[in-house]
């Protein structure tokens, strides 16, 4: 099994960054995906749990399910497919920071194995830095969010 996490500061109240991260409409500008489709709705919001939510670019799809949805401050996701040779993939997204506090930090681990032998490491490491580019992203979004409230 290989894991990574990271750790991202964000300099936004908590539940400005809870509706960011869990809103499906926004991945798309900070990831390669040129739409991220909601392909089944979630309970008790639509990004809650058992949503699935599609990345797509041009004919490649990725496709996730939210398995734990707890506002303002976790969600758990599974890989459902994806063009890349693992399986097992999940991840825990959990917002640390006071309600009412003027900032937050997003922790994001995550979990897989590989399909291909000795692949684990660069695997690791195309997935560390693409939740990094998505984390900064999320960061960024709800940072122009809380300045602009």
């Amino acid at each position: 099994m290989q894991t990574f996490s990271s750790s991202t500061p964000i300099a936004a109240p908590r539940e400005i960054a809870w509706e960011v991260m869990t809103s499906h409409e926004l991945y798309a500008r900070w990831t390669p995906a040129s739409r991220v489709d909601l392909e089944i709705e979630g309970s008790p919001e639509p990004n809650g749990v058992g949503a699935v939510r599609a990345f797509r670019t041009g004919p490649v799809s990725t496709r996730e399910e939210v398995t734990v949805f707890e506002p303002p401050h976790r969600m758990v996701y599974r890989l459902l497919s994806a063009p890349l040779p693992i399986r097992n993939y999940r991840s825990e997204m959990i917002l640390v920071g006071d309600d009412g506090g003027d900032s937050c930090e997003l922790h994001w681990d995550s979990w897989f194995d590989v399909v291909i032998p000795l692949t684990g490491g660069i695997l690791r490491n195309f997935m560390a830095s693409a939740v990094a580019k998505m984390a900064a992203g999320i960061a960024e979004e709800a940072q122009s969010r809380a300045q602009s409230a």
